[in-house]
């Protein structure tokens, strides 16, 4: 398992990046590509290597944190895999005011390929559909994130 945190408000530079995250809580044994194991992580980059090792990989990602942006609007962030959204992890938010601040959460199991390297970010998304009329895009803006925990865990199944 991983758990990494940002505590800070960090502003991202775009309503696409994605989120890096400057501190590690936590990190088992098994979770060092070091020993042998399943994940490529270092502070400060916003990608998580996984390993498939010959094995069929069964992953949670769970992220939380609080989120804003200096112009009110729709906010969203999401899970991505080898830089393509999955888009059942897609949240979102409408700020009201610049700087409030609204909790954004998901949690999402997921098979990774037993053969190669897939790489996980969490990051912000560009627009998400209008709820009226899903064809018309809502651009979303650029997320100021802080309190934000995005941990790893690999599973049995």
């Amino acid at each position: 398992m991983i758990q990494t945190s940002i505590n800070e408000p960090t502003p991202l530079t775009s309503n696409t990046s994605p989120i890096v995250f400057d501190t590690t809580d936590l990190r088992t044994r098994c979770a060092f590509c070091s020993n042998g194991g399943w994940l490529d992580y270092q502070d400060g980059n916003p990608i998580f290597k996984l390993f498939g090792n010959g094995y069929t990989g069964y992953y949670n990602f769970n992220f939380s944190c609080s989120i804003s942006s200096s112009t009110p609007g729709v906010i969203a962030v999401g899970l991505y895999e080898d830089g393509i959204l999955i888009p059942d992890s897609v949240r979102a938010v409408t700020i009201d005011a610049a700087n409030d601040y609204e909790t954004i959460s998901f949690n999402r199991k997921k098979r990774v390929c037993p053969r190669g390297t897939t790489n996980i970010t969490v990051g912000a998304v560009g627009s998400v559909p209008t709820p009226n009329d899903p064809t018309t895009p809502i651009v979303t803006q650029i997320p100021i994130i802080t309190n934000a925990i995005f941990n790893i865990a690999r599973t049995n199944q």
